[in-house]
């Protein structure tokens, strides 16, 4: 069940142009920064995202776990 978001897409927002860049989470966890179309670099605080992450495949995995106790 690990790392089942890895496929998720998410939104980046340029704070200069505003632009929306998609990025899955997988991306998201091995890159530190982010260039934008109009040049401007967007550092991404990656170990927030980690732990994000990693809380939500927990949660999901615990949700897994339960649901197959109720198919058995």
């Amino acid at each position: 069940m690990a790392d089942v978001l890895d496929g998720v897409e998410i939104e980046l927002v340029c704070k200069k142009c505003g632009r929306v860049a998609k990025k899955s989470v997988r991306w998201v966890k091995g890159n530190v920064k982010f260039t934008c179309a109009c040049g401007t670099v967007i550092r991404l605080d990656t170990n927030q995202f980690r732990q994000i992450f990693a809380k939500l495949d927990r949660g999901l995995a615990d949700v897994h776990s339960t649901a197959k106790k109720f198919n058995d």
